[in-house]
């Protein structure tokens, strides 16, 4: 009888442990996603504003229209206001930024205000770009800091350029291949190899006669730290995934990027 009794506490214990977890993975907040790009070259300034969505929704992030944005340079005070272009996507043609000034960008929308400054780093010159070789392959491939997927050709090219010595230097290659802008996320800094050219290969997605723009950007640290962050999540690298740190305030997301471009084009053979 003893014995009898335990199994039966025994088996209400167990069954009293049974409980229906249930995670909520679909219902947040939206928040506000940010992307902002200066350049020092004109009809380069672009502001687009979306929302996040929830986990389970397979839509696109939705527009953010009917938004006051504004880029004010810091060395001179001047306040460039942007237009509304397309719904989420706001422009200003003449409008470009001038290396070693600091910017800063001004959103408002929906009674709140987000803040976000970024310095354009000195101009650093993309004087050519060397095709090495190229290889089919598939699996996941990207540039030293590029993610991607699918089988493809992976095309190695390096841009050549001479690191400025003594300052610290970061980079951002944006790729687009036949008039399509590619996904991968390729970023360099200068450590290692501080005042000297560059050796470094990007491991990009091509086949023969592909024209394939490459537009090297100086980006200053926080931005690079952004997209860092970024690229790890995409590569899954990190054990806990993490939105990366913006350098906008209010808690939103995305980046403010002032930075330099040198643009090269090469055909691939």
């Amino acid at each position: 009888m003893k014995k009898y009794f335990l199994v039966i506490i025994s088996t209400f214990i167990l069954i009293s442990c049974e409980r229906e977890i249930d995670i909520n993975l679909n219902k947040s907040n939206p928040r506000l996603v940010i992307e902002g790009n200066l350049s020092n070259l004109a009809g380069e300034c672009s502001v687009k504003i979306t929302k996040t969505v929830n986990f389970s929704e397979i839509i696109p992030n939705p527009t953010v229209s009917g938004a006051f944005v504004t880029i004010i340079s810091l060395n001179t005070n001047k306040t460039d206001t942007l237009k509304e272009t397309a719904p989420g996507m706001y422009t200003n043609d003449s409008l470009f930024g001038i290396p070693g000034q600091t910017y800063t960008m001004v959103v408002k929308t929906n009674n709140e205000t987000y803040i976000a400054s970024s310095t354009i780093p000195q101009m650093v010159d993309l004087e050519s770009i060397q095709l090495l070789d190229s290889n089919s392959s598939g699996g996941s491939h990207g540039g030293p800091m590029g993610g991607g997927s699918g089988s493809n050709t992976i095309v190695r090219m390096i841009p050549k350029y001479t690191d400025p010595a003594n300052i610290v230097n970061f980079f951002q290659f944006v790729v687009t291949r036949n008039d399509t802008l590619q996904k991968d996320i390729f970023i360099q800094s200068d450590f290692g190899f501080n005042g000297l050219v560059s050796n470094r290969p990007l491991r990009v997605k091509a086949n023969k006669k592909d024209i394939v723009k490459v537009d090297m950007q100086c980006i200053d640290e926080a931005v690079y730290n952004y997209f860092f962050g970024l690229n790890e999540n995409i590569n899954q690298s990190s054990a806990t995934p993490s939105n990366p740190v913006s350098n906008i305030s209010n808690n939103a997301l995305g980046y403010f990027k002032a930075h330099t471009s040198s643009v090269k084009t090469i055909i691939i053979k």
